[in-house]
């Protein structure tokens, strides 16, 4: 069913019938707000509550113990929405999440594992016993992976602003204002996975027959050593490509949901569409509920860039 949009208010109410499912999608110039009536309806008048507002996007409410009135207040926008226990709406744009801002990591040496902090020039210094293995031209401007223990610092993604020698010094500085109790900081090290990006793929986006196309570009250092991108859906692996000798990577995935809980995909060590030795995979993983999609990098030596550049989910109901 659609509503058209109004230069006023459009105010609809759909009644919901029990254990059934309401998917509704927007698309226009304003939001629409969704609410829920009351549970007790011989309250008068009845009372209606806010459960989504929607702009640009589709999303499913439901299903509910009891039939229950979904009220659908719309101006500039044209909604559909649809009942069921599958909820569809085909016509539906696919909903995109992504990023386009760039990500990068390096990792330092082994031997960069114990670690204080003083000032310098109003930012945080981290020290180790041994060398960073790191070089400013790879390195500045990039960002080193910290976790902190026993204070205030925020564990995550710091770029580094300069190093205190090339491969053999022992400290690197990195964009943090120095604030006495943030901890006791540990930079994770050559070959160790961290997550560039982590959202969340909303309920019932992918919809049964529905599917998910996912595109990520990365840049690379080009040398011999293995460089291992990832990718998780519902945390079920479904990239997991070493890359070495290359500059850049462009990764095409594409998945889609048989229902039951049941999510396939291509081959985790594939990059992209086209013919390939592996096989398929296949996840248990719901679909309906919010599910993690996360992107991950491991570069197996110290000193190799891992640059996430953008990357985009093109999700179909």
């Amino acid at each position: 069913m659609f509503i058209q949009p109004s230069l006023t208010t459009n105010q609809v109410d759909v009644i919901l019938p029990v254990g059934e499912y309401i998917s509704i999608g927007n698309t226009g110039n304003e939001a629409t707000t969704v609410l829920l009536q009351s549970v007790a309806p011989s309250a008068q008048p009845w009372n209606y509550s806010t459960i989504g507002t929607l702009s640009n996007t589709a999303q499913t409410f439901g299903p509910y113990t009891e039939d229950r009135t979904i009220r659908i207040q719309n101006r500039n926008a044209e909604v559909e929405y649809s009942i069921g226990a599958q909820p569809q709406l085909r016509s539906f744009p696919a909903l995109v999440i992504g990023v386009i801002e760039p990500i990068s990591l390096v990792e330092p040496a082994a031997t960069f594992v114990t670690l204080t902090y003083d000032t310098n020039a109003g930012n945080v210094r981290l020290n180790s016993a041994g060398v960073h293995g790191l070089t400013a031209t790879i390195s500045v401007g990039a960002s080193v992976y910290v976790t902190w223990a026993g204070g205030t610092g925020i564990n995550g993604l710091y770029e580094v602003l300069s190093l205190d020698a090339d491969t053999i010094g022992t400290a690197i500085t990195i964009d943090l204002a120095y604030v006495v109790g943030l901890g006791t900081p540990t930079v994770a090290v050559a070959n160790t996975e961290v997550t560039l990006a982590s959202v969340t793929v909303p309920g019932w986006s992918m919809g049964v027959a529905g599917g998910m196309e996912i595109d990520a570009l990365f840049t690379l250092t080009n040398n011999a050593t293995v460089k291992t991108l990832g990718m998780t859906f519902g945390g079920g692996v479904i990239l997991a490509a070493a890359a070495a000798s290359n500059t850049s990577a462009c990764v095409q995935k594409s998945m889609c949901n048989r229902g039951s809980s049941q999510i396939i995909t291509n081959s985790a060590t594939a990059v992209g569409h086209g013919l390939s030795t592996g096989a398929n995979v296949t996840l248990n993983v719901d679909a309906t509920q919010d599910q993690t999609f996360a992107i991950t990098v491991k570069p197996a030596t110290a000193n190799n860039l891992m640059r996430l550049e953008a990357f985009k989910l093109h999700i179909s109901f």
